[in-house]
Parts: C-alpha cells; structure tokens; sequence
C-alpha cells in the first residue's frame, strides 16, 4: 500500500487529494457473559445489538449460565462509548420486555432499542468530523 504517486515529476500524496473518513462500526455480542471481549468488541461501536437474556434480580443465574442483564449491556454501552444500543434474546420467564428498557435505561442514555421478532434497525450514520 503505497502513500503516494508520481505524477509528472511531482509526488502526490493521500494528504494532497483527500481526507481521512472513519467508517461505521457494528458489533454483535450473543450467548456470553461478561469478559474483556464483550468490551473489545463494544469499543466506540456505533451500533451495538447484544444480548440481554436476564434481568438484574437474576445476577448470579445469568453469570452461572453465560449470560448478560440488561443492565450489564447498558453498562458495558455507556462505557464503551456505543450510539445507538439494541437489547435482544431475551428470557421468556419475563413477559413485559418494557422491563429490559426501563433496567438498561437507568444505565445507558443513548439511543435504546428492545429488538422484537423482525424488527429493522440501521445503523447511525457516519459522524461528520468537526472542523477545526
């Protein structure tokens, strides 16, 4: 990968013909409990889909059967800097998902989705750089 070309004598640079743009970042996190890597992948995502099977009350459960709370995702969001965070696999042993909403959003002040069967969520455009 060359940074520049030559071009009638003269060297252009990447620097001389544009500008660097960052690309979106999506990250999935399912079916595990709560480790470096879950924080890895989490790190500055702009769109961040992870699981949250239980519900704070049930801890230990979710720690004994490799799964996240609500309010560990929404925790591991606001920490790693996520925009726009999407909670899904659920425990069927809750019937109300408002409930995974209201735990998480006492953690995580983003953008907060509950995922439902076919739900559609794009992810957040590019941030434009400030000037300057």
């Amino acid at each position: 990968r060359v940074g520049h070309l030559d071009v009638d004598g003269r060297r252009v640079t990447r620097a001389d013909v544009g500008v660097p743009r960052p690309g979106q970042r999506f990250a999935f996190v399912m079916d595990t409990g709560l480790c470096d890597g879950v924080y890895a992948l989490a790190e500055h995502a702009d769109l961040l889909v992870i699981e949250s099977t239980f519900l704070e009350s049930e801890a230990a459960l979710a720690a004994e059967v490799g799964h996240l709370t609500a309010a560990q995702a929404a925790r591991v969001a606001t920490e790693s800097g996520v925009r726009r965070l999407v909670l899904t696999h659920f425990s069927q042993r809750y019937p109300d998902p408002r409930r995974f909403h209201d735990e998480a959003r006492a953690h995580f002040d983003g953008e907060l989705i509950i995922a439902e069967d076919l739900t559609t969520v794009q992810v957040p455009p590019r941030r434009v750089a400030s000037a300057g």
